[in-house]
C-alpha cells in the first residue's frame, strides 16, 4: 500500500496501470502537447510494447488517452518519434495537416536470433493522434542486416526540403533522407570511435538545431543512449555538438570527449518536443527516470516507472566549448505554494564530527514535493552535506580549490537485482571553488539536481522507507560558507480539459 500511494509522483508523469519505459513521439501540435511512451498495459515488467498515449496543456498534469499503438502480426511496437506533416508532405492526409508516427517494429524473436529482428513502420492520424492507421506498405525501412536497428528520429529539415530519419545502426547512428516521407534512401552513418560506448547498440538517437545562447549562430545536438556503461553506471544518456547539412553530422569536439546530458542513475532514453511553435522558442526534453540494471524490480506494484521533470535545454559557451544546460520548465512555478527565503546566512561546522551529525544548520520538512534553490560560497577546505530525504545523501566539498559532489543512495527490498545494483556511490568534479546554485526538485520517489546553472543535472530515483513524511537537512562536516536559499511546497496542478 505504501508504494502504491506514496511513491506515485505528483508532477511526473506514470501510467495509470502497467509498465513505461521510453518517451517517444513527443511533439506539440494545435495546443497540446502529445507524449507516447514505451507501454505494456498487461504487467508492471516490461512485456509486448505497444505505445501509450497522453496529453498536456503545460507539461504537468497529462489526460490519458487510448493506446496509440499495439503490437500486430508485424511485430512489436518499439521506440520512434512523431512529427507534424504540414502541408500533406506525404500525401496521407487529403492536403491537409496531420501527424506522422514512425515506430521500429519487433517481430516475433526465433531460436537463433539474438534479439527480435527490427524494421521501421509508419502510422498517421488526422484527428491530432485520437485514432492511428497503420501505413499498408510497413515496414517503410527494411532491416539492411543489421542485429539492432531501431528507435527511428524524424523530422523535416527545411534546407533541403528532405525528411530525415536518424536510427541505431548498433553501436552508430545511421541518416536517411525522404522526399515522401515513405520512400527512404541511406546518406551517413555517425559514430565509429566517438563518444562513449559499451558492448550494446547506442539507442534512441534525437538530432536537432538550437540557437547559442545570446547569439545567432546554432549548432546541431545529437543525442543518444548508452545502456549499460554511463557516468554513474547502468543507462545514461550522451550528446554531441555539431553541424547537420542535410546529410552528415558532424562533431565538432574531439572524437574522445563524452558530453554526458546528466550524471545520475536515472535519466535514459532523451527525447525533445517536435514542433513547438517558434513564438516559444524552447528545446524541451524528457526522460525516462530508470535504469535497466534494477528497473524491472523497483518497489512499486501495479505500475512501473515514471518520466522526469521536463527539462529546459539552452546551448551556451563555456570554457570547455559549447555546452547544454538544464532548467526545470517555468511551468513548475505555477504549483508553488507555501514560500520562504533566506539571505547571506553564515555557517560554520560544529566543534565535533559526532556534534555536526546530529545538529542541522536547517531543515524543511515536506510530505508531497519540494523545489529548493539554493546558492552556496564553500570556504576553503569546507564540505557541506544535503540530505534530501531518506536513504539520499549529497556531499559538497571545497578541498584543494576545487569543488567535487559526491553522491549517495542506500535501498534495499529483499529483492536480488534491485539490491545489488540501486544502490551507489560516485563522485561529480566541478572545476574550481566557487559561488555555485544547486536547483533540487523533490517528488515522491525522485530527486532531480541542477548544478551550476543548469551546467549539471544530477537525476536518481529514491524510494524511501519510512513513509511520506520527510526531512530536508543541510550540516556542514567541516569548514564555512555562505548561503542563500528560497524553497517552495508544491501541488497538483489543476487539469485543464
Amino acid at each position: 500500500m505504501l508504494a502504491e500511494e506514496y511513491y506515485r509522483p505528483l508532477l511526473h508523469f506514470t501510467p495509470v496501470f502497467g509498465w513505461l519505459n521510453d518517451p517517444n513521439g513527443l511533439v506539440y501540435k494545435d495546443g497540446e502537447y502529445h507524449l507516447f511512451y514505451q507501454y505494456y498495459p498487461c504487467d508492471s515488467v516490461w512485456g509486448p510494447m505497444h505505445w501509450g498515449h497522453a496529453v498536456s496543456h503545460n507539461l504537468l498534469s497529462w489526460t490519458h488517452l487510448p493506446i496509440a499503438l499495439a503490437p500486430d502480426e508485424l511485430g512489436m511496437c518499439f521506440s520512434g518519434t512523431a512529427a507534424v506533416d504540414r502541408g500533406d508532405k506525404s500525401g496521407l492526409f487529403g492536403g491537409k495537416d496531420g501527424l506522422l508516427a514512425y515506430y521500429t517494429i519487433a517481430a516475433e524473436k526465433m531460436p537463433e536470433d539474438i534479439d527480435f529482428p527490427q524494421s521501421q513502420g509508419l502510422a498517421y492520424s488526422s484527428d491530432n493522434g485520437r485514432h492511428w492507421t497503420k501505413y499498408r506498405g510497413n515496414p517503410v525501412l527494411p532491416n539492411p542486416g543489421l542485429q539492432d536497428f531501431r528507435d527511428p528520429k524524424v523530422f523535416w529539415h527545411e534546407p533541403t526540403q528532405r525528411w530525415i530519419m536518424v536510427v541505431t545502426l548498433g553501436q552508430q547512428v545511421g541518416i536517411y533522407r525522404s522526399t515522401d516521407a515513405k520512400q527512404w534512401q541511406f546518406s551517413s552513418s555517425f559514430g565509429y570511435e566517438q563518444g562513449a560506448h559499451d558492448e550494446r547498440a547506442w539507442e534512441c538517437p534525437d538530432l536537432f538545431e538550437i540557437k547559442i545562447d545570446g547569439q545567432s549562430e546554432s549548432r546541431w545536438i545529437l543525442i543518444v543512449g548508452v545502456q549499460r556503461q554511463a557516468y554513474a553506471g547502468g543507462s545514461g544518456t550522451q550528446y554531441f555538438v555539431g553541424q547537420f547539412d542535410g546529410k552528415h553530422f558532424v562533431n565538432e569536439n574531439s572524437p574522445e570527449t563524452v558530453l554526458w546530458l546528466d550524471y545520475g542513475r536515472d535519466f535514459y532514453a532523451t527525447q525533445t518536443w517536435a514542433d513547438i511553435p517558434q513564438a516559444d522558442g524552447r528545446r524541451i526534453a524528457l526522460s525516462w527516470m530508470s535504469c535497466w540494471p534494477y528497473a524491472n524490480h523497483i518497489p512499486t506494484q501495479s505500475w512501473r516507472s515514471t518520466m522526469s521533470m521536463p527539462h529546459e535545454l539552452v546551448l551556451k559557451q563555456t570554457a570547455d566549448g559549447l555546452r547544454l544546460h538544464h532548467a526545470f520548465i517555468r511551468e513548475l512555478q505555477t504549483t508553488y505554494s507555501n514560500s520562504h527565503q533566506f539571505s547571506d546566512r553564515h555557517y560554520m561546522a560544529e566543534a565535533t564530527a559526532q556534534s555536526t551529525a546530529e545538529t542541522a544548520l536547517f531543515e524543511i520538512e515536506w510530505t508531497h514535493a519540494l523545489r529548493l534553490k539554493l546558492n552556496m560560497t564553500l570556504a576553503a577546505d569546507s564540505t557541506v552535506v544535503l540530505t534530501p530525504l531518506q536513504g539520499v545523501r549529497f556531499e559538497l566539498s571545497a578541498l584543494n580549490d576545487e569543488l567535487k559532489l559526491r553522491c549517495l543512495r542506500q535501498g534495499a527490498s529483499g529483492d536480488e537485482a534491485y539490491d545489488q545494483h540501486f544502490p551507489h556511490d560516485y563522485s561529480l568534479a566541478l572545476g574550481a571553488n566557487r559561488s555555485i546554485d544547486l536547483d533540487l526538485l523533490l517528488d515522491r520517489c525522485s530527486v532531480e539536481l541542477l548544478l551550476d546553472h543548469g551546467l549539471y543535472s544530477v537525476t536518481n530515483l529514491a524510494f524511501p522507507e519510512q513513509g511520506p513524511e520527510q526531512t530536508l537537512s543541510l550540516h556542514m562536516t567541516a569548514g564555512s560558507m555562505v548561503a542563500n536559499a528560497e524553497w517552495h511546497e508544491l501541488h497538483q496542478p489543476e487539469q485543464h480539459d
